[in-house]
């Protein structure tokens, strides 16, 4: 008897292209644009994407289209969640006293500062991704929007949610 064995490196991984986008706005309104301008078909998936950080559990909004003429999938996940973190100052009395702080957590924490992540999977030719970077960079409440390098990504998992 033969026994097979897989390593984890030997598993291939899912090719994604990945871009970051800037902008004030709420998630609905991001998928808006993104559809209007793109002729995309983003909608709201019935459940947000959740993560438990240490300090509070977040979720973030997410919106996808499988388009299907092209073979492609397409996600709108925003990076950003506001919370509060609660902290037990004092248990040893009758009553517990508790500090509630507002707090800001990242989907992708090397990207603090963005807004959403277009995720797009299936492999995307660079020149395809330069095109829709393009695109969106027209939209006029778009303030930045720039391609990610995946294979640089430390925290890629989080972008793996299908």
């Amino acid at each position: 008897m033969q026994l097979h064995k897989t390593l984890l490196e030997d598993v291939e991984e899912d090719d994604f292209g990945l871009i970051a986008l800037y902008g004030d706005l709420e998630d609905y309104k991001m998928a808006y644009l993104l559809n209007k301008y793109l002729k995309l078909q983003l909608k709201r998936e019935r459940r947000d994407l959740d993560f438990n950080h240490k300090q509070v559990k977040a979720f973030y909004a997410h919106y996808s289209f499988k388009d299907l003429k092209n073979f492609r999938s397409y996600h709108l996940v925003a990076n950003k969640f506001k919370g509060e973190s609660k902290k037990v100052l004092s248990s040893g009395s009758l009553f517990e006293e508790e500090e509630v702080r507002p707090l800001q957590v990242n989907l992708v924490p090397e990207y603090k500062k963005v807004d959403f992540f277009l995720k797009i999977d299936e492999e995307l030719s660079e020149k395809d991704l330069n095109l829709l970077v393009n695109a969106i960079s027209q939209i006029p409440p778009v303030r930045a929007v720039y391609k990610i390098d995946t294979d640089l990504l430390k925290s890629k998992q989080n972008l793996i949610f299908e």
